[in-house]
């Protein structure tokens, strides 16, 4: 079976695959691809570019839990949970504010 078959496509937010691209996070063909689901969607790839796509993009940085709370972040969300060393925003705004208690 293929693995896009039960793979949640709602993780594929535009803002966050590009931020991905934008700060280096996904380089050289994982880049190309990830512009190409970006702008054609998950089922313009090929089987190849599909595997390529699922190593270094879904498994290396879609499929995320926060460190806090050890709950899942999709979408864009996942932009703060890459900027908060694991923590998502509401979690890493909890922590700032109780820091300064």
């Amino acid at each position: 079976m293929d693995w896009t078959e039960d793979f949640d496509s709602s993780l594929l937010d535009g803002d966050a695959l590009n931020f991905l691209i934008e700060h280096n996070h996904v380089e050289g063909p994982a880049a190309g691809i990830t512009k190409k689901v970006i702008t054609h969607g998950l089922n313009s790839l090929t089987v190849k570019q599909r595997g390529v796509f699922k190593t270094y993009v879904v498994d290396e940085w879609l499929m995320r839990k926060c460190k806090c709370g050890d709950h899942e972040v999709e979408g864009d969300e996942l932009i703060g949970l890459w900027v908060n060393e694991g923590y998502c925003s509401r979690c890493a705004s909890r922590m700032e504010k109780d820091e300064r208690r």
